[in-house]
């Protein structure tokens, strides 16, 4: 027995009229039971999205699923055209690759507000009801669904990497030599780490720290740890500062213009990773050569960051390729 995938292409003529007619639970059912039918189909799971058609079926061996699936397709849905030219096909671990690749949104006809693990969960209900669901299509609708709760967690762990990313980015717009900089972090929170992390490995060559552990790699692994009281002192040294709230009361006003005034018109790169301007003030923003940024601000600019898409295209390809290995175990 086969696992295969037989799929109606999106941007084909055909699939909007098949779409419709397969519009309804009714519908989709009658297609299952055709499938279901045939002597040589022994498990079948019909994938219906607004983007896409796919039938995930387990076959005989030797059988040409792609003629018989979208044959028999064409013939419950009474579509009225060739299906057999407006089609894609994979096969064994090919066709559990096409599912996760789409569950991780990094396939050719990935939509942005599809969810594919839930689309999988929304037909297993009519196949169990035609006795069309079966042990292979059960085992790789676990995958899919492991496969996309790793995404969701690495989708955390990446979007702090990522803001973290943008604050180097950031500091390389408004220095230049980055080894030359002081950065202070002030408070334990991951978005600092990130962004210190970052921050090393662009070249920062000097750190101190405010209520926050030494990252425990790099430049910033020997820097010192001030205590609140050395505060004023750090952040007239500090061209970069990093602040979540919690460590010490919020940077004010008064505190940063004091700084600026110690640094004689040498810039300053301010950074508020909190939600709602809890460790800076926002009226620093109006101190001349202070330049504010807050946590919206880094969400904004790293959307569309290149650094932060091939980061998390990367991440969800090596994640695939994981899953499918793992489920090739499986099939052999």
């Amino acid at each position: 027995m086969t696992l295969v995938m037989v799929g109606v292409n999106p941007r084909r003529a055909p699939f909007l009229p098949l779409s419709a007619s397969l519009a309804g639970e009714g519908a989709l059912g009658a297609v299952l039971t055709v499938l279901a039918g045939h002597w040589s189909v022994a498990e079948a799971l019909v994938l219906a999205t607004g983007e896409r058609f796919e039938v995930y079926a387990v076959v005989e061996d030797g059988v040409d699923s792609y003629d018989l699936v979208l044959g028999l397709l064409d013939s419950a849905a009474n579509a009225g055209a060739d299906l057999a030219a407006h089609g894609y096909f994979a096969e064994g671990a090919d066709a559990a690759a096409h599912l996760f690749a789409a569950v991780a949104a990094i396939d050719e006809f990935a939509a942005a507000d599809e969810d594919m693990a839930a689309a999988w969960c929304a037909g297993v209900a009519p196949a169990r009801a035609r006795g069309s669901f079966g042990p292979r299509l059960e085992a790789l609708g676990d995958a899919a669904r492991a496969l996309a709760a790793r995404l969701a967690v690495a989708d955390g762990a990446e979007t702090a990497d990522a803001l973290g990313a943008t604050v180097a980015e950031l500091a390389r717009r408004v220095f230049d030599h980055l080894d030359r900089r002081q950065v202070l972090a002030v408070g334990d929170d991951g978005l600092v780490a990130a962004a210190v992390a970052a921050l090393a490995q662009a070249g920062v060559g000097r750190f101190s720290f405010v209520g926050a552990a030494p990252a425990p790699h790099g430049a910033a692994q020997a820097s010192p740890v001030v205590s609140a009281e050395a505060l004023p002192v750090a952040l007239g040294n500090a061209d970069i500062v990093v602040a979540a709230p919690g460590a010490v009361p919020l940077l004010d006003k008064r505190a940063v213009r004091a700084a600026m005034r110690s640094r004689r018109g040498r810039a300053m790169l301010l950074v508020d990773v909190s939600a709602g301007h809890a460790a800076i003030d926002s009226r620093v923003a109006s101190i001349d050569d202070a330049f504010l940024y807050t946590r919206d601000d880094l969400v904004r600019l790293t959307q569309d960051a290149p650094w932060s898409q091939a980061g998390r295209t990367a991440q969800r390809r090596a994640a695939v390729a994981e899953a499918v290995r793992d489920f090739s175990y499986q099939l052999a």
